[in-house]
């Protein structure tokens, strides 16, 4: 890994910004423009993302086994998490998230490439994403946190 890049990643990050624009231009924002979420990068190797739509409705049930099949879809629907490891190429601003667990159940064992940026403060991560049958790149906005 680079010994240039990994201390610029290294840290915690708050979501800006996350949507995705399909081939044809459109922009959706799946969990909402005001998305929220936190991204992890250690400087071993090991990292950890969450994200998820601030708006979801709460379950009736104080008890989460108790909930109704309408309740989890609307939770799931609107959240999303992942931890493993990264690597990085310099060369290609690129960086290359390995999980080792994920919500999405076939997004485990798998590799999400990343093309990354750096802009002051701000981190941008995009990359390719499947997202209700339309295949798109997803584009999210990080800002360093203190």
């Amino acid at each position: 890994m680079s010994r240039e890049v990994i201390p610029k990643l290294v840290g915690s990050w708050k979501l800006i910004s996350f949507h995705i624009k399909d081939s044809s231009g459109q922009t959706a924002y799946p969990f909402g423009k005001d998305a929220q979420g936190r991204l992890i990068y250690e400087p071993d190797g090991r990292m950890a993302v969450q994200l998820m739509n601030p708006n979801r409705p709460r379950f009736t049930s104080a008890d989460p086994l108790v909930t109704s099949e309408a309740e989890v879809r609307a939770a799931f629907g609107g959240y999303t998490a992942y931890y493993g490891t990264y690597s990085v190429n310099p060369d290609e601003q690129t960086i290359v998230h390995h999980l080792e667990a994920a919500l999405l159940p076939n997004w485990v064992g798998t590799d999400q490439p990343r093309h990354f940026e750096f802009a002051g403060k701000y981190l941008t991560l995009e990359g390719p994403l499947l997202l209700g049958g339309v295949q798109g790149v997803v584009s999210l906005v990080w800002e360093r946190l203190p």
